[in-house]
């Protein structure tokens, strides 16, 4: 028994550390990513505008169904009538018979009822909106994916940024741990009387500029990962140091099959607007129309057998005794609108025509930067391959010329160049590894797909 239990529990332990050893192990970058991903307004906005144009499709759709409406009416008026025709609007006419005379007595009257109207057949106009809602809501989610995207390379260069500074301030503090070992240098040299005592004090000063470069440089990454934190909308991990990017160089890629949620956008913009033309060229058809009703009146007239009209009890009106129901078709044809619709027509088929051309202005733009970035990575590649050479040159041509200070052989002045010269063939050769992963990283960015670069790491 106490065999079998210790199986489970072996089990969870190596499970337990397995998934501590995974996250430890996640890239640092991948991390930062994701919860930008969950945190960052603009994405999140972004992905709520996608979700609105979801739901004006199903809005559009849903035209499909009848309106219905209930409604209940009481009123408190005079029945004074006479027979003749009244325009629609401004005048609220009584119903009932020709009264013989004015009366000023007041009576009630109520009504209940259903009216339903529903356009069954559109003649082609619901369809159209229905398309152009759909390419809405395409072009939303495009966005989605156009806003994720530049965040998401916006923050990878930014961390990159991060990570040569850092690079940097590491050049800086061996170059510190030199420049203390040339001041000590100097200094049992002038007690010795090899060197000048003046040779001290400039290598002081040397120490001293050293110094303030680190202190620069601190700043300069305590910036970037403000900025880094503000990308992410949250508090950064605590582990954001990454050096497979100074240790390894991307690797060329072949032409990837992928469309740009720029362009994506583009041409659901254009789809929306020929979408939108085809309905507005439309207009001009027959509106199709099925009207039904039912209703019950109640009034505090009543009608006499010999045709004249009596109140017995004003409040009778609330009494709802009469009832109808119908059901009809109607056929609305726009006669004489036509010259206005023909504009509205040429408008929407001039903004379609306008969209088409700003789909192909993303194109051309798009397969520019595509044939740059390709170029760039492998200008970036070659360059990173020649900066090892001058690195170790320049480390050997600073060792030599200090032992040759050390002798006396040299000045102050040589020992100084060739420090600063190692200096900047180690910044150069961090430099150059960066920016082959900048261009890996545009090559993304412009292909539209992130992990084209995420995928090398």
């Amino acid at each position: 028994m106490v065999r079998i239990f210790k199986i489970p529990l072996l089990v969870a332990i190596i499970t337990f550390a397995w998934t501590n050893v995974h996250s430890q192990t996640q890239v640092p970058i991948k991390q930062l990513l994701e919860t930008a991903t969950k945190n960052y307004p603009a994405i999140l906005a972004a992905e709520a505008q996608k979700e609105a144009s979801g739901e004006r499709v199903k809005s559009t759709r849903r035209t499909i169904i009848p309106d219905i409406n209930a409604s209940a009416q009481a009123n408190y008026s005079t029945y004074n009538n006479l027979t003749g025709m009244f325009y629609p609007e401004y005048i609220l006419p009584v119903s009932g018979p020709p009264s013989t005379e004015n009366l000023n007595n007041m009576v009630w009257g109520s009504a209940a009822g259903l009216l339903m109207k529903w356009e069954p057949y559109t003649f082609g106009r619901r369809g159209n909106e229905i398309k152009a809602a759909e390419s809405t809501y395409e072009a939303g989610v495009a966005m989605k994916s156009l806003t994720l995207l530049e965040h998401n390379v916006q923050l990878s260069s930014t961390y990159l940024d991060y990570l040569l500074a850092l690079q940097i301030l590491d050049v800086l503090e061996s170059d510190r741990k030199r420049a203390e070992a040339n001041y000590e240098q100097a200094v049992s040299l002038a007690t010795s009387g090899l060197v000048s005592g003046v040779d001290t004090a400039r290598f002081h000063t040397e120490l001293s500029k050293t110094k303030i470069k680190i202190l620069q440089q601190q700043n300069i990454l305590h910036e970037y990962k403000a900025t880094l934190s503000e990308l992410v909308a949250a508090d950064l991990p605590e582990n954001l140091v990454d050096s497979t990017f100074f240790r390894i160089l991307p690797q060329l890629l072949g032409d990837t099959e992928m469309i740009h949620p720029r362009e994506q956008l583009a041409i659901a913009e254009w789809k929306t607007s020929q979408f939108q033309y085809k309905a507005e060229k439309l207009s001009w058809l027959p509106t199709l129309s099925v009207l039904g009703t039912a209703y019950g009146r109640g009034s505090g007239v009543q009608l006499s057998n010999n045709g004249t009209t009596f109140v017995d009890n004003p409040s009778d009106g609330f009494n709802i005794n009469r009832f109808n129901y119908g059901i009809g078709v109607q056929l609305a044809i726009p006669l004489t609108q036509i010259s206005r619709y023909q504009t509205q027509w040429k408008a929407k088929e001039l903004e379609a025509e306008a969209d088409k051309q700003k789909l192909e202005e993303v194109r051309l733009a798009l397969n520019k930067q595509k044939s740059v970035a390709d170029n760039t990575l492998i200008t970036a590649l070659a360059i990173a391959g020649e900066t090892p050479v001058q690195f170790q040159d320049a480390r050997y041509a600073y060792e030599a010329i200090q032992s040759q200070y050390q002798a006396g052989l040299i000045t102050f002045t040589e020992l100084i160049e060739a420090r600063n010269e190692l200096v900047t063939a180690e910044i150069e050769l961090r430099r150059s590894y960066w920016e082959a992963w900048k261009a890996l990283l545009y090559v993304a960015a412009i292909n539209g797909n992130l992990e084209i670069f995420l995928n090398q790491l």
